[in-house]
C-alpha cells in the first residue's frame, strides 16, 4: 500500500473516529450544572446546616440526614444515608405540620419593614421584615411573631424562594430567608442564622433521592428510626399527642 492510500485511510479512519464519539456525547444524558448558592446556617431545629440551593430546588445536609426539594411537585423529601430510610410528602401536608401560634380573637397580623432596615450576609444584602400581631382596640398591645431577614437579589425564582420560607415558617414573596428570629416563652430566640454564603456551581441530581432507599412513616423515623431494634415499634409515637 502507497504513503498516498496510507493518508486515505487514516483520513477516513479519523472521520469515522469524530463521527462515532459525536453520536456517543450525544446520546449520553446531560449533567449540566446551574448556577446556585451555598449557604452554612445555624438552626434551632437542625443544628449547623448545608444548604444549597438554585432555581431547581433546596437541599440541606446536616449530618447523615438529607433533604431535598424540587421543582415542579414540590414534594419534600427526606432521607438518611447511613440507615437508608426515606419518607416524603407533599408541601401542603409539610405546612399542616407547621407551629402556628394562635392568633386571639379580632387580633391583626401585620407585617412591616424592621429596623435597621437592611443586614449584611457575607456581602449578601437582606431586608430586615417585622412580622406582629396587635390588637386593634389598643395597638399597645403587640405580640411578636418573627423578626426575619431575606434576600431577594440572587436570581432565583420566585417559587424557589416561597418554598424555602415556608420551611423557615415564615411569610412567602419576600425572597430567601438568611435569618429567622421569633419569641418564645417571653424570650427571643434565634431559629435560623446564616453564617456563610457564596455563589457555586449546582447539579440539578442532587436534590433527588438516591436509589435503594426504604419508605418510613415520617420525618421522625428517618432521623430516629434503627433497623432491627425496639425502637422501630415505637419512634411513630412521638408524633402523637399524650393521653392517645
Amino acid at each position: 500500500m502507497g504513503k498516498s492510500e496510507n493518508e486515505k485511510h487514516y483520513r477516513h479512519f479519523r472521520v469515522a473516529s469524530l463521527l462515532a464519539t459525536t453520536f456517543l456525547l450525544a446520546s449520553l444524558p446531560s449533567f449540566a450544572k446551574n448556577p446556585g448558592w451555598i449557604l452554612r446556617q445555624n438552626s434551632q431545629t437542625y443544628g449547623i446546616v448545608k444548604t444549597i440551593v438554585s432555581p431547581d430546588g433546596i437541599r440541606l445536609e446536616l449530618g447523615d440526614m438529607r433533604i431535598g426539594i424540587m421543582g415542579p411537585k414540590w414534594r419534600i423529601t427526606f432521607w438518611n444515608l447511613r440507615t437508608k430510610f426515606t419518607f416524603d410528602e407533599s408541601l401542603e401536608e409539610f405546612k399542616k405540620r407547621i407551629p402556628v401560634k394562635a392568633k386571639a380573637i379580632g387580633w391583626t397580623r401585620v407585617m412591616e419593614q424592621g429596623k435597621p432596615a437592611t443586614q449584611t450576609f457575607c456581602g449578601v444584602k437582606a431586608k430586615n421584615w417585622h412580622y406582629y400581631a396587635y390588637n386593634p382596640k389598643d395597638p399597645k398591645q403587640k405580640v411578636l411573631l418573627y423578626d426575619f431577614m431575606t434576600a431577594d437579589g440572587l436570581g432565583l425564582p420566585q417559587k424557589v424562594m416561597d418554598v424555602a420560607a415556608i420551611c423557615c415558617y415564615v411569610p412567602t414573596g419576600k425572597g430567601l430567608p438568611l435569618k429567622v428570629v421569633g419569641e418564645t416563652q417571653g424570650s427571643l430566640r434565634v431559629f435560623l442564622n446564616t453564617t456563610f454564603i457564596a455563589k457555586t456551581q449546582v447539579d440539578p441530581e442532587m436534590f433527588k433521592l438516591p436509589k435503594g432507599y426504604t419508605r418510613v412513616k415520617s420525618e421522625m423515623e428517618v432521623l430516629l428510626k434503627e433497623a432491627g431494634t425496639v425502637r422501630d415499634e415505637d419512634v411513630s409515637d412521638l408524633y402523637r399527642p399524650f393521653g392517645k
